[in-house]
């Protein structure tokens, strides 16, 4: 029921009664104007200009994004084979990371694509040196860093074996180095760059890129304990980010780093250059969401992408209006 209309329905009627409390405990509000929702997307205006500083009718509510937008210019019916970690490789042919295991339909593929039996996979992981670590993450259903565990083979194996015994997929895959560009607002996670790239009329633009962070743990996703941060179309990070609540912080709360003394992203434009055309591979969807990551040699790697439910609200709320130059051929989308 993921992508049903129900659920989808049911969303739209829940997030905007949610807003329209919060309107009217923020009266200001009532004078905020929205262009494509017009009555209760006055309230979405608000609530994002409120944390980035930038007035605008030009925002997309929630709701609007995914049901008037996402759900119009992606074919949902494809997203369970699309989001599936274990094809991700197949789909984009370069740029992913090769996996040490990939188990489909309780089947274990090595990273060969030969099969392989869970014990003599165990044996493989207990085999490594005790500082080695892995990545095993279910995959579908990871949102929020749910299904997804990191640590050496002793901490990764009951979860190999629970994960095989519940009939589940999922890959195994080696931690990989990041830039220290990237690594040094939280060493202990992978601090991944996020894209959303919109596609029509065969031309890809990228319309708006994060860093999301971790605080203090291995995971970056804000719904982990993260933050995120917005970043310019140079590549320079903003002067703050938020947490899940929208919460802002002018310095990373667990290095003290502060963000206003002029941070980059490395290799943005190639980073940038990359989705554009990996997106091409996936014709079907208008809007994919990228997590991406680089390491001090410039090697660049699609750690996975997000085919459906691409996260809008940290977009908007780092970067402001981010469909603000596309807003005819939205309206059009919907006459």
């Amino acid at each position: 029921m993921k992508n049903s209309f129900t659920r989808r329905f049911m969303y739209e009627v829940l997030s905007n009664i949610k807003f329209i409390k919060y309107g009217i405990k923020n009266p200001k509000s009532l004078k905020c104007e929205n262009m494509l929702s017009p009555l209760t997307g006055r309230f979405w205006s608000y609530r994002y200009q409120d944390v980035c500083g930038i007035e605008s009718d030009k925002y997309l509510s929630e709701p609007y994004f995914y049901n008037k937008l996402e759900a119009k210019v992606n074919d949902f019916d494809l997203n369970k084979f699309l989001d599936h970690k274990g094809y991700i490789s197949n789909i984009l042919n370069s740029n992913t990371i090769l996996s040490i295991a990939n188990c489909i339909s309780g089947t274990i593929y090595d990273g060969n694509n030969d099969v392989i039996e869970l014990n003599d996979l165990i044996v493989l992981l207990e085999q490594s040196e005790p500082n080695v670590e892995f990545v095993i993450k279910r995959s579908i259903g990871t949102g929020g860093g749910n299904g997804v565990e990191i640590g050496s083979a002793n901490h990764v194996v009951p979860f190999l074996k629970n994960y095989f015994n519940a009939k589940y997929d999922f890959v195994i895959q080696p931690v990989i180095m990041q830039h220290d560009g990237l690594a040094i607002f939280n060493p202990s996670s992978i601090n991944t760059v996020r894209v959303m790239t919109f596609a029509y009329n065969g031309n890809v633009f990228p319309v708006s890129t994060v860093l999301r962070m971790g605080n203090g743990g291995r995971i970056d996703n804000s719904a982990a304990g993260g933050i995120s941060i917005g970043v310019d179309n140079t590549g320079k990070l903003r002067d703050f980010a938020i947490d899940h609540d929208f919460k802002k912080y002018y310095q990373h709360p667990g290095t003290s780093i502060k963000f206003s003394d002029g941070y980059f992203i490395p290799y943005f434009n190639e980073l940038l250059k990359l989705v554009k055309d990996k997106h091409k591979f996936l014709k079907s969807h208008g809007i994919i969401s990228w997590d991406l990551t680089v390491d001090n040699s410039g090697k660049m790697s699609i750690i996975e992408y997000n085919a459906g439910w691409g996260e809008i609200n940290f977009h908007q709320a780092n970067n402001g209006p981010i469909f603000e130059n596309h807003i005819k051929h939205i309206s059009c989308i919907n006459k």
